[in-house]
């Protein structure tokens, strides 16, 4: 029998079939198409400023439900659902989820209300009457006509398990959130992001250079449109006063540097009119750990574009300008160019 979705959807003529026999397989492939044939008639004309009608919305998530395959809903979630594990599913949100889902996970960012259709509020009950398999499957394999991606080259399937348990605890962090004044640890996640939650998929974490901000000045730089400032750790400054790499010794482990961009701004009310620093664009992160990192040339590498409109960051990826892998190497192959100096590019600058 069919597992009608009337209160998902607003549809009652759709339903997910759990029969294995050819012409189940072949009614679903049908009603898809049928369904993706009235979204694209629905949405032509329509902008990514223009609100979709319920119809709209009702129509390209029944085009989720059904583009389900059907063996996804058939797996378990190999993780246990505890604490930690939602933990780390969070931090992995953090990272890759919340530029368009919103920390919070009901979508309430720019880039989510830009999509047609917009980006899904994952505390919603048609997003949580997906079991772990399902989401699991979207999250690995995207979403057609949609702005969902596929993350299959970017996110472990471990780690997709943690998110799956991570999107079902979402409602009980809200009614956590709601019924008490006193924030617990797991609620303070969410509406306002902590930085330092975030890390690169078995790369760099955004914790391990907590207090950068502080940090000495390498050098400046300015290459197109944006402006950064290099900053070095003490290990690093140290080495850069020793010699190094000048004097053709590899910078110690524990080195760390940071660098900040900032589109770049002319500020015609000083004299001169100079190009400072506007709004904050992006921080890369350089960490040398020679046997944590030993296949990208003894550094980690890290990148976490900032979005001023929800005072967020996250981690980049191909998509961005230049393109970034979210892992360790992200960095590696541009910085090749310069093995010769230990893989760093900028000088101590003379002060």
């Amino acid at each position: 029998m069919p597992e009608l979705l009337r209160e998902s959807t607003g549809l009652p003529w759709i339903g997910r079939w759990r029969g294995n026999d050819c012409r189940v397989a072949l009614e679903q492939n049908l009603r898809l198409g049928v369904i993706i044939a009235m979204l694209g008639a629905l949405l032509t004309g329509c902008t990514a400023d223009k609100h979709p009608s319920q119809e709209e919305s009702n129509l390209a998530n029944a085009a989720k439900d059904v583009a389900i395959p059907l063996e996804a809903g058939k797996k378990n979630n190999p993780l246990p659902e505890t604490g930690e594990v939602v933990s780390q599913g969070q931090e992995v949100f953090l990272g890759s989820c919340a530029q368009c889902h919103a920390p919070d996970g009901r979508g309430d960012t720019s880039l989510g209300h830009s999509m047609a259709p917009p980006a899904m509020d994952l505390t919603s009950a048609h997003v949580q009457h997906w079991s772990d398999a399902e989401l699991f499957w979207i999250i690995q394999n995207g979403v057609r006509l949609t702005g969902m991606p596929a993350w299959r080259s970017s996110i472990s399937e471990n780690d997709t398990w943690k998110l799956a348990r991570f999107i079902h605890s979402l409602p009980r962090l809200d009614s956590a959130s709601a019924s008490t004044a006193v924030p617990s640890q797991a609620q303070a996640a969410i509406p306002a992001q902590d930085k330092y939650a975030l890390k690169v998929l078995n790369g760099v974490a955004f914790s391990e250079f907590k207090g950068y901000e502080s940090w000495p000045v390498i050098a400046i730089s300015h290459n197109g449109n944006t402006l950064a400032a290099i900053l070095g750790n003490p290990a690093m400054i140290n080495a850069y006063k020793a010699g190094i790499p000048g004097n053709g010794k590899p910078f110690p482990d524990g080195a760390k540097m940071v660098k900040v961009h900032w589109i770049a701004k002319v500020n015609v009310e000083e004299p001169g009119a100079p190009t400072v620093p506007g709004t904050q664009h992006d921080v890369d992160l350089m960490l040398k750990d020679s046997k944590r990192f030993a296949d990208s040339g003894g550094w980690g590498y890290g990148a976490f574009e900032y979005d001023a409109a929800s005072n967020a960051f996250r981690a980049a990826n191909l998509k961005d300008k230049p393109p970034q892998g979210n892992d360790a190497k992200c960095g590696f192959a541009c910085h090749t160019a310069v093995k010769s100096k230990d893989y760093v590019f900028t000088g101590y600058g003379q002060r």
